[in-house]
């Protein structure tokens, strides 16, 4: 069978007895055999034993998808032995391997003329010359290799299909076995395929039946199948299953792959797609084609986000697990179900460093179901397969329906009518940008533009910004600030570096990976500035929260807050947010102040409110003003008040608070109270000019306060007594310099 594996892409059977030759040395360690083929041909051995030596090194590269390298092994060794058929039939299988048919099937002519040809020669001839599309040659071989008792079993399905023989022993499974395509009218290259890959696929079914299967066989055939004709009709789950449990994963991920392309609703495919992926971390390498796009644990993510908000997908977990464990599993549950799942993927997601996203996995996945939980708020993503679609911006990439989706998300416009060209020209000319900053005080409030949105809360989500949005919503402003710090594909970036440019916020316009890794936007025509905008305003939110949690530590810092403030605004300013943001500063900080307050922690609550006062204009001062008043009257009354008071520090308190808010009664009258304090303690010490001095300014401000309190009675009366008081002290330093 293994020779209808190389029939893809023209390359012809002779490509399965390589995987013959190579699943031979698949139970041995291939460096282990390298090195005693070499360490043979070091030893100069006669013409002979040089070629098979050769051979079997040209074999272990063909096995490893390196046919240059094979090709060369075998061309050695039918230059040292031109008489072995060996080398000449392994010519043919590479040949074939590379598409070039002609010379493959020359090369198994001149083996079979030897006088010893390879036993599969015919076989593999056949197989070249199916692919080429000469039927009757075919035929002949295959007829010829029967005879020879050297045809298998899929040799004499693809002769009885060749013969046009419909009756043909088909093995019949149950419920699984697939209708035989019709022959095609018009022979040609492919003639034929479609009905020996369903040949193929039955044998598969056939080696699946009974207690005790044979899932590598099964493998083999289906991924025979596979590479003659990709299509696995409605049961795709099934073949990607056989192939994953037969140890062709990576068949098993293009079977299941194309068919979740195909039918991207249906939730069996991509629980398959899911598994396999997640059982897949490594990139395994490919021969016949080149790697995918995405790495494999994006690719994994993707798949189960598109199953975590699935409601199909959980009906069906509820009824099987209600048939396993005989109870009814209630609606209620999945969201429990949900968090158990998506918990559990997230400790198997490969971490696959600068192989991989530059974004690690547990973020990928969260960014991923984030998504689409905001997607199956919206309603999902309607399209030609049927029910919408609950997945995030991986799986639209994965799924090739990106601009679709940007059209979506501008117009509300599905995938069903929109193409590519619409896309470029939607309608959608803005994003969401509001911003919560986790106290009701907005940094952002959007664009008149972003009213025109049919779905804003999806633009964000679906885009690079989801991850700096996620730390945002989380409460960590500083990691949501690294992931904005880059926000560029790695070929953008890589060109940056080479070229010696600054950094730019997004990719190059003529980026071909902007549109795959921001979905949300591709539906913008000016999707570019409007990304490297909406950054600019997450940052500035970012910086804004970010200087409320420096105020809000254990040990708060206060200058490291200001800092974050004062780059908030300036950047506020290059987006026209000034005012908002200076007014989102304020309440973060009079917040804070608040429950400093209550907790008692007066000078953190000074200290907040002294450090907002520090870096916003005068327009919003007075909102600050009257709280850091009555903080600083409050403290210093405080100190005022204690067992061994430090009326120094209380005085400067007081001092302030009424230069901030003379009309703060308390804080003028408590003012003169302590300075008269203040001037009977340096009496106390001697200090006969000192006492002066503080009772001299506390008869100025009690004056001062009477400008503003007319007629009170209380400052009134403490200034009379104190002006006394200082009357007396002036009589006494008179006498003293007498």
């Amino acid at each position: 069978m293994g020779g209808l594996s190389g029939m893809a892409g023209g390359a012809a059977g002779a490509g399965g007895a390589a995987s013959a030759g190579g699943a031979a040395s698949a139970g041995a360690d291939a460096g282990a055999v390298e090195r005693s083929f070499r360490l043979a041909l070091s030893l100069a051995p006669g013409p002979g034993v040089t070629a098979r030596a050769r051979v079997g090194l040209g074999r272990l590269q063909l096995a490893a998808g390196e046919f240059d390298g094979a090709l060369a092994e075998f061309r050695l060794a039918h230059d040292t032995a031109p008489d072995d058929s060996a080398p000449l039939f392994w010519l043919g299988c590479a040949l074939a391997h590379q598409g070039e048919l002609d010379a493959a099937e020359a090369h198994f002519t001149r083996c079979l003329a030897g006088t010893t040809p390879h036993p599969r020669a015919l076989v593999q001839r056949a197989y070249a010359r199916v692919a080429a599309g000469n039927r009757d040659g075919a035929r002949a071989d295959l007829r010829a290799a029967e005879r020879d008792g050297v045809l298998d079993d899929e040799g004499r399905w693809v002769a009885a299909v060749l013969s046009g023989v419909r009756g043909a022993p088909e093995p019949d499974v149950q419920g699984t076995s697939e209708p035989e395509p019709e022959p095609q009218s018009t022979p040609g290259p492919a003639c034929g395929a479609p009905r020996i890959a369903a040949l193929l696929r039955k044998a598969g079914l056939a080696a699946l039946d009974g207690a005790d299967p044979d899932w590598p066989r099964a493998a083999a055939l289906f991924g025979a199948a596979w590479d003659i004709a990709p299509d696995t009709g409605g049961h795709a789950a099934l073949y990607g299953v056989a192939l994953a449990v037969g140890g062709r994963r990576t068949h098993a991920v293009d079977v299941l792959d194309a068919a979740a392309r195909r039918a991207p609703s249906d939730h069996r495919v991509t629980h398959a797609l899911a598994i396999a992926l997640l059982n897949s971390p490594a990139q395994e390498p490919r021969t016949d084609g080149p790697p995918p796009a995405a790495p494999p644990c994006e690719r994994a993510v993707a798949a189960w986000g598109a199953l975590l908000y699935d409601v199909s997908f959980w009906d069906r977990v509820r009824l099987t697990a209600g048939r396993r464990y005989g109870v009814d599993v209630a609606a209620d549950l999945v969201p429990d179900l949900r968090a158990g799942l998506r918990d559990r993927v997230a400790r198997h997601l490969p971490d696959e460093g600068d192989r991989g996203s530059r974004v690690p996995p547990d973020a990928l996945l969260q960014r991923e179901a984030d998504a689409a939980r905001l997607l199956d708020e919206a309603g999902g993503f309607p399209g030609p397969w049927g029910t919408p679609l609950r997945c995030g911006p991986l799986a639209i990439a994965a799924l090739g329906r990106v601009r679709e989706f940007g059209v979506f998300t501008a117009t509300g416009g599905g995938a069903a009518i929109t193409t590519g060209a619409d896309a470029e020209t939607g309608t959608g000319t803005g994003t969401g940008t509001g911003t919560a900053t986790g106290t009701g005080t907005g940094t952002g409030t959007g664009t008149a533009a972003d009213t025109d949105l049919a779905h804003p809360t999806l633009v964000h989500p679906f885009s690079e910004l989801g991850f700096a949005q996620l730390q945002l919503t989380a409460g960590l402003p500083g990691d949501a600030l690294a992931a904005l710090a880059e926000l560029r594909c790695r070929d953008c970036r890589a060109r940056a570096r080479a070229a010696g440019s600054a950094a730019a916020p997004v990719c190059e316009p003529d980026c071909a990976r902007f549109d795959a890794l921001n979905p949300g936007y591709s539906g913008l025509p000016d999707r570019h500035r409007r990304l490297a905008r909406d950054a600019r305003e997450l940052a500035l939110a970012a910086r804004v929260t970010l200087g409320r949690d420096h105020l809000t530590a254990d040990r708060p810092d206060f200058d490291a807050a200001a800092a974050c403030w004062r780059r908030a605004l300036v950047h506020s300013r290059r987006l026209e947010r000034y005012r908002h943001t200076q007014a989102a500063v304020v309440g973060l900080a009079l917040a804070a102040a608040k429950d400093a307050y209550r907790a008692g922690r007066l000078t953190r609550a000074a200290g907040t409110l002294e450090t907002a006062r520090s870096v916003i204009g005068a327009n919003e001062r007075p909102r600050l003003d009257g709280q850091l008043a009555r903080v600083l009257a409050d403290r210093g009354i405080r100190e005022a008040n204690r067992e061994d008071p430090d009326l120094e520090t209380s005085a400067r308190d007081l001092r302030r608070s009424v230069a901030i808010a003379p009309r703060l009664r308390r804080a003028q009258l408590s003012l003169g109270i302590v300075l008269h304090g203040l001037a009977l303690r340096r009496w106390g010490s001697g200090s006969l000019s000192g006492a002066r001095t503080a009772l001299e300014e506390a008869v100025g401000q009690l004056t001062a306060a009477l400008a503003h309190f007319p007629d009170d009675p209380e400052i009134t009366e403490q200034r009379n007594r104190i002006q006394g008081e200082l009357d007396f002290v002036r009589e006494q330093f008179d006498e003293s310099w007498r």
